[in-house]
């Protein structure tokens, strides 16, 4: 269970299907992950994001607390999680202004954006180094989520004892987890395939330039591989994790018209990207590679399938990127395909091991 005893900040990711946590401390030789843990959320409870049942969801996150492995979890701060589907992301240009002038600017540019009033939202910016000096103009990132959507998972989590000291977008932490020292001097596509829906997500220099969300994802595959072969949901997902995008199995042309759509999207929103992104982060607009994570990354032949249909390179991402240093005896390990699936927790994970440095107990109780 939740033991509050450190100062210390966990990762909570929690999507319609699924509670994940992640724990990271800092020893000598660098960062180990401490503790982590996955809970299944049944139907209905979540969905698209929106909690529907808030009692339910109490006691799953209740669960998860008493199935970490690892490490206990001696503390009530976490970074949690929100979904893609309910956010505003997006990087707006100003022009080049004081820093305390620009804080006003990004609130009036943000509202004109959005199709809520700002009084209605949380939302928060960062001003993004360029990758050359322009003294004309300044990019900022800026995420929003209406409070009619945060509110309740706040109530949720303070109900189990939880103290959330930041809320961020699942595409910040994802890229937080995969992105190298949080930088890329070529535009990188990371593909989420999560259990409902797959989030795109195109990261360049040291930011977040595009997001998008689809309901292709690894239950819609299961659920094409049932009816093509007239096989339960159980059956259908054995075989996929078996054999993959195996053609004598029939696997490969139950889910082809999803995989055609899936090429569709990937293609429209790097000819997007292309054609609108904004430039002076970089100098090439064409995506370099392509990173997968998710439950549904680990599909045998699906990076092989997606380079060759896209002429681009693609490759399973690194959630351990930017987490060095040995795991300690104690700590059980999290095999590196199950790893995958933890890409968004291990992002938050981060995020929290960087504010227990700067922050303190007053300021989070004031979150």
């Amino acid at each position: 269970m939740f033991n509050f005893l450190e100062q210390k900040i966990f990762g909570l990711d929690l999507s319609d299907l699924s509670v994940k946590t992640a724990q990271l401390k800092k020893s000598r030789s660098g960062i180990f992950l401490a503790s982590y843990g996955r809970s299944d959320i049944p139907g209905g409870i979540l969905e698209n994001g929106v909690i529907k049942d808030e009692y339910k969801l109490q006691e799953i996150i209740k669960t998860a607390g008493r199935e970490i492995k690892g490490l206990s979890l001696k503390t009530k701060y976490c970074v949690v999680s929100l979904p893609e589907t309910e956010a505003f992301v997006r990087v707006i240009r100003l022009p080049k202004m004081k820093e305390e002038e620009l804080a006003e600017a990004v609130k009036w540019e943000t509202e004109s954006h959005i199709p809520m009033a700002i009084d209605d939202v949380y939302f928060d910016w960062q001003a993004i180094e360029p990758l050359e000096r322009d003294d004309t103009h300044c990019d900022v990132l800026v995420g929003a989520l209406s409070k009619a959507l945060v509110d309740p998972y706040l109530a949720v989590l303070k109900k189990v004892g939880l103290q959330p000291v930041s809320f961020e977008i699942e595409s910040i932490a994802t890229a937080r987890s995969l992105i190298k020292e949080e930088f890329s001097a070529e535009p990188v596509m990371i593909i989420d395939i999560g259990a409902r829906r797959s989030s795109f997500i195109i990261f360049s220099g040291r930011t977040i330039h595009f997001t998008a969300s689809l309901p292709i994802a690894n239950e819609y595959f299961v659920d094409e591989i049932s009816k093509h072969l007239s096989i339960n949901k159980g059956e259908a997902k054995k075989l996929k994790l078996e054999y993959g995008l195996n053609k004598e199995k029939g696997i490969f042309d139950a889910i082809e018209p999803a995989l055609k759509e899936l090429i569709v999207q990937i293609k429209k929103y790097t000819d997007f990207y292309r054609e609108h992104g904004l430039s002076g982060h970089f100098r090439n607009k064409d995506i370099s590679k392509i990173l997968l994570c998710g439950g549904g990354a680990s599909f045998s032949g699906l990076p092989a399938f997606l380079a060759k249909e896209l002429k681009i390179g693609v490759e399973i991402g690194n959630p351990w990127v930017n987490i060095l240093g040995k795991i300690p005896y104690r700590i059980p390990k999290l095999a590196y395909e199950e790893s995958v699936g933890y890409a968004t927790a291990l992002g938050l994970a981060l995020r929290g091991l960087e504010m227990s440095k700067t922050s303190n107990l007053t300021k989070f109780e004031k979150c």
